[in-house]
């Protein structure tokens, strides 16, 4: 008789939690990770060393997979594999996000594209593919601009990258934020936000004294905790909301069936909220 499992993608230590819950409700766990000694190693049932970003391999394993287990639930949390997850789901007819709306999420370019025909502000962007069309995007777009990979596996590699107008981030108030929202049967609920401290943040709060120097040293782009949830203007978290609704329409969020998280990482700027990327999975940690 085959045993009721969950299939898990990334197995760091953000997945821990994740990873034990599954155990706990004694269903098998099958892991996915290109590191053969990954955290959740320990509770795995069966360990699958591939990369999560590749589709293809994990489909060929999803064949074997299924006529051991009995698979329930494909899933990650606090990884960007979320497209495979996707792909997988659909294989095995399995609830689950439709895989366009993943590599819409996954591709920022895609994601510029169709929030920017949707008339949600976006920041103009390009996509380049060598120096001289960096240098024809960046006269164009103007100075500062940020650049970045085209999907969030860059660091695996790529051979374009976008390049956006920078957004300015308000100065009186930490502006970087998570939030996570519920779509169920196509209709948007609102989970939580957080705001997320950088290093410079701690300016903001006077009665801070890092005695010991632990931050002294921090790169300022490295985040260093979470306020939760996020202290801001009632009129912020709406007009934030209502942001982060008409994006999940516009990406297909309100034809989806059952229950689907739609994470959203914003930045506040002089000009309201704006959407750094979107991501249908939950946070980890």
């Amino acid at each position: 008789m085959t045993k009721d499992a969950a299939w898990l993608f990334a197995g760091g230590a953000m997945q821990d939690l994740i990873a034990r819950k599954i155990k706990e409700r004694g269903m098998r766990l099958i892991l996915t990770d290109m590191n053969p000694n990954c955290h959740c190693r320990q509770y795995a049932d069966e360990f699958i060393e591939l990369d999560t970003f590749d589709i293809a391999s994990n489909k060929k394993r999803a064949l074997v997979l299924k006529k051991r287990f009995n698979i329930r639930a494909v899933l990650t949390a606090a990884a960007d594999c979320h497209e495979t997850v996707a792909e997988i789901a659909k294989m095995l007819n399995l609830p689950g996000i439709d895989p366009k709306i993943s590599h819409i999420c996954r591709h920022k370019y895609e994601t510029r594209k169709v929030l920017t025909a949707a008339g949600i502000p976006q920041p103009k962007f390009r996509v380049v593919k060598s120096f001289s069309e960096l240098k024809k995007a960046v006269k164009e777009i103007g100075l500062p601009v940020a650049i970045k990979a085209t999907d969030n596996s860059g660091s695996r590699g790529f051979s374009s990258v976008i390049v956006e107008e920078l957004l300015t981030p308000v100065k009186d108030e930490i502006a970087e934020q998570s939030v996570e929202t519920l779509w169920l049967d196509g209709k948007m609920y609102w989970i939580n936000w957080v705001d997320r401290v950088f290093r410079n943040d701690l300016k903001l709060f006077k009665d801070f004294k890092d005695s010991a120097g632990l931050y002294s040293e921090v790169n300022w782009g490295v985040e260093i905790g979470h306020i939760n949830p996020a202290v801001h203007s009632s009129s912020l978290q709406n007009e934030t909301e209502s942001m982060i609704k008409s994006a999940g329409i516009a990406i297909g969020m309100d034809r989806q069936k059952g229950g689907h998280i739609l994470k959203a990482d914003i930045m506040i700027t002089d000009k309201g909220p704006r959407i750094i990327e979107l991501t249908p999975r939950i946070s980890g940690g």
